[in-house]
């Protein structure tokens, strides 16, 4: 074998170990941004559980209004639900113009779900205000 022969070969092994190498280092950052993704997705799942959960154990009332039951059961969710780990961001708030109070839950990479929760659907309030009676009928 002279040394032209032994150059080209020796180049060519170095390129392909060099492309096996990246290919496996973009695989691994796969796995690992796959498994974060996995992570964040059951601490969403399990924020919802948690809510739902609550929503279970609140007593019913028809002394309250809609609007009074969504500020109630905000305040309440607020005060109970589990701390979310780092890289999980919760928003809950009232959604305007109605009685529903909403979860948002997100995570990095665009993960993102949301829910919303109905106080009158729970059995949590009475009779709607007035405000939120004229906001459905205009919506019919």
């Amino acid at each position: 074998m002279n040394l032209i022969e032994v150059v080209v070969a020796a180049a060519l092994f170095l390129g392909a170990c060099s492309g096996a190498a990246q290919m496996g280092a973009s695989s691994a950052q796969a796995m690992t941004k796959g498994r974060l993704q996995g992570q964040q997705l059951e601490q969403i799942e399990a924020q919802f559980l948690a809510a739902a959960a609550l929503l279970r154990q609140v007593e019913p009332s028809s002394d309250l209004t809609c609007d009074a039951a969504a500020q109630l059961l905000q305040s309440q969710l607020a005060a109970s639900l589990p701390p979310v780990e780092a890289g999980v961001v919760r928003l809950l708030s009232l959604v305007p113009g109605s009685i529903h109070l909403q979860l948002t839950l997100a995570g990095e990479g665009g993960l993102r779900r949301q829910r919303l929760y109905s106080p009158a659907a729970a059995g949590l309030c009475g009779p709607v205000s007035s405000w939120s009676q004229e906001g459905a009928h205009a919506a019919l």
